[in-house]
């Protein structure tokens, strides 16, 4: 008699093999569910196997004949279904066969997982430390906040396209299944040879950035994600906005472009129609208060530089010496608010003041979201001063600038 048939006779020992059956046809029910959630047609034997042992366990615990095996009724409607080609016969083997066959049987799972495509990577993945510590960090900052700042003080007919790049970036994030986010994958996109029509009037802005990152390349590490993002903040700036506080380490973009799950792109730069763009903002989790914030600092942005071009192109006038006078600029000195060049324009409640009244005039300028009522609700609060646009905002841009984020290191090392 094996030891193992004298331990079944003792009190303990049916005991021991009791707990042992059930543990058995525990792991066996979780392997069950393991392959349920792994396999669809590559597992059949798998079920089986884990089946006949399930039944094989019952059994046992039951001390009921061989006949339990192809009697009893398996309580698990999908999984009957799934192995209802099989047939199923009574155990023969020894115990040594049984774990040669659940060896087997992790084996094939594993090298299941193992052999399985990785999934691509959707997230904006963000390293704080992508730049090294804090002092190269800042000085990273000022040489793209500086490029850029030069650039639109140049051109300032960028602005507001630079702007709603940024934005369109961000809205590549889809808040349902936590997909894309502001990965500089709109650049690619618009420089890849069949953009959306919404996005085509954005090609020389994403010309310009891209140029711009190729010499930034050369001296720093600044990746595509980090260049839109800095380079809508600067937009905003240069129009007299706030400092905006942006978090920089995003990684280079892997999609090659384009919003995730194929979405549509709305148009941002006034043709768009209230509910397409409305729709777009709450796809990516945002609400009407973040509509109205962004279309208030586009519209001030791109009222500034109707006011630059305005007095650009006024007629200058001719002095006592028949010399025509020359406008000089307003001094590049400021405070630190003007650390990168001197703001072009001022910020502030009065835009929405200004969109109010256009709305109420119905003057065709004013664009379309704000005669949506929730949108207009949020306007009409800033116009009233009920609320603190600016700070607002800063805080806004901060948040579209990070949707889908995930860290690999510090969030602490933000920049300002």
């Amino acid at each position: 008699m094996s030891w193992y048939s004298r331990l079944k006779e003792t009190p303990i020992g049916v005991k021991v093999c009791h707990d042992i059956h059930t543990m058995r046809s525990v792991v066996a029910s979780l392997l069950l569910v393991i392959f349920q959630a792994n396999f669809t047609t590559s597992a059949t034997y798998t079920v089986a196997f884990v089946k006949q042992q399930y039944r094989r366990n019952q059994c046992n615990t039951r001390s009921t004949s061989t006949l339990c095996h192809s009697t009893r009724n398996d309580n698990n409607d999908e999984v009957q279904a799934r192995a209802s080609s099989i047939t199923i016969t009574a155990p023969t083997s020894t115990r040594r066969t049984a774990m040669t066959n659940s060896a087997k049987c992790l084996a094939a799972f594993l090298v299941t997982q193992t052999s399985q495509t990785p999934t691509a990577q959707a997230a904006v993945m963000v390293d704080p430390d992508r730049y090294g510590d804090k002092e190269l960090k800042m000085a990273t900052v000022n040489v793209v906040k500086g490029k850029v700042h030069d650039l639109l003080a140049d051109k300032p007919e960028l602005l507001s396209p630079v702007l709603q790049l940024s934005m369109h970036d961000a809205l590549t994030y889809d808040a349902s299944t936590g997909e894309g986010g502001p990965d500089g994958g709109i650049v690619s996109l618009l420089l890849g040879g069949s953009p959306p029509r919404a996005l085509e009037a954005l090609i020389p802005a994403a010309k310009e950035l891209d140029g711009l990152r190729k010499v930034l390349k050369r001296t720093t590490e600044i990746t595509m994600a980090d260049v839109v993002a800095l380079a809508g903040a600067e937009a905003i700036e240069t129009a007299g906005g706030p400092r905006l506080v942006v978090q920089l380490g995003k990684g280079e973009n892997k999609k090659g472009g384009g919003a995730a799950g194929g979405s549509s792109y709305p148009d941002l730069g006034g043709k768009g129609s209230r509910e397409t763009v409305i729709a777009a903002f709450r796809r990516s989790g945002l609400t009407e208060r973040d509509v109205a914030l962004f279309y208030g600092v586009r519209v001030a942005v791109e009222k500034v530089v109707s006011d630059v071009v305005t007095v650009e192109e006024e007629v200058q006038e001719v002095n006592e010496m028949g010399e025509k006078e020359v406008y000089i600029p307003p001094s590049t000195f400021g405070g630190a608010k003007d650390k990168y060049g001197k703001s072009i324009g001022t910020l502030d409640k009065a835009i929405f003041v200004s969109i109010m009244e256009g709305a109420k005039k119905k003057d065709g300028k004013t664009p379309d979201v704000f005669y949506d009522a929730a949108v207009a609700d949020v306007a009409q609060t800033y116009a009233k001063k009920k609320a603190d646009y600016v700070k607002d905002l800063r805080t806004a841009y901060g948040s579209w600038m990070t949707l889908g984020a995930q860290y690999t290191g510090s969030q602490s090392d933000v920049l300002y």
